[in-house]
C-alpha cells in the first residue's frame, strides 16, 4: 500500500506540473494571438482607408500635418467608411491617423457634414503601445519640384521617399510606408500599403 501510495504521489506530482506548465503555455499562445490580431486589425483597417480615399474631392483628400505639439505629423484622409451602424460615421468621412498621448495609434473620423458645426467625432484605437511610428510616401521627383521633405529616401533617378506628403494638389501617392516602434520591443512593425491610382505608372529598368 505505501508502495502504491508514493506511486500515486509521484504521477500527481508530473500531472501537476504539466498542467501548470500547460496553462502557462496557453496563456502566452493567448497573448500572441491577441498581439497577431491586434497588428491583422491595424493593417486591415489602413488599407481599407487608404483605398476609399475620395479623389473627387474639391478639398485636398490626402496630406500630412502638424497638429500642436505632437511630435508625429498626422496623417489627414477623405475617405468614404462605407456603411456604418452609426449613419452619421457613413459614407464620406474625414479621418486623421495619429499618435494620441496614451501611446496609442488612432484613427480619429469627423463626419463631413459636422465638421464646421464641431459636433460628435469618434476615435478608432488602432494598435496599442506605441512609443513611435513614422510615415514614407512614394514620390515622382518632377512631380515634387520644389516642394522640399523633411527627409527622403531615393529609389531611383525618378522615384524617391518622402516623410510628408503635402496638400498642394499633388495627388495621391502610389505606395504609403508605415514603421511602428512598439513598447518594449527593438525591431519595429512594418507595413506597406498600395493605393490604387487612376494614373498607374510602369517604370522599366534602364538598357545596359
Amino acid at each position: 500500500m505505501l508502495i502504491a501510495l508514493s506511486l500515486t504521489a509521484i504521477l500527481l506530482t508530473f500531472l501537476f506540473s504539466f498542467l501548470v506548465e500547460s496553462a502557462k503555455l496557453e496563456k502566452k499562445l493567448d497573448g500572441a494571438r491577441f498581439e497577431i490580431a491586434s497588428r491583422q486589425h491595424l493593417q486591415t483597417r489602413v488599407q481599407a482607408v487608404l483605398t476609399s480615399i475620395r479623389r473627387d474631392s474639391t478639398v485636398a483628400p490626402f496630406y500630412t500635418k502638424s497638429l500642436g505639439d505632437e511630435k508625429n505629423e498626422s496623417l489627414i484622409a477623405l475617405f468614404d467608411n462605407g456603411i456604418d451602424p452609426d449613419p452619421a460615421f457613413s459614407g464620406p468621412v474625414l479621418g486623421r491617423i495619429y499618435l494620441d498621448g496614451d501611446q496609442n495609434l488612432a484613427l480619429a473620423i469627423w463626419p463631413l457634414d459636422k465638421i464646421r458645426k464641431k459636433k460628435a467625432w469618434r476615435k478608432e484605437i488602432l494598435l496599442s503601445h506605441v512609443n513611435d511610428f513614422e510615415l514614407e510616401f512614394m514620390a515622382k521627383k518632377k512631380e515634387m519640384g520644389k516642394i522640399k521633405s523633411k527627409k527622403t529616401k531615393p529609389i531611383h533617378s525618378s522615384l524617391e521617399w518622402r516623410s510628408d506628403w503635402p496638400s498642394a494638389g499633388l495627388g495621391i501617392p502610389a505606395v504609403v510606408r508605415l514603421r511602428i516602434w512598439e513598447k518594449g520591443i527593438k525591431d519595429p512593425l512594418r507595413f506597406a500599403f498600395l493605393i490604387p491610382s487612376s494614373e498607374p505608372i510602369a517604370t522599366y529598368p534602364e538598357a545596359t
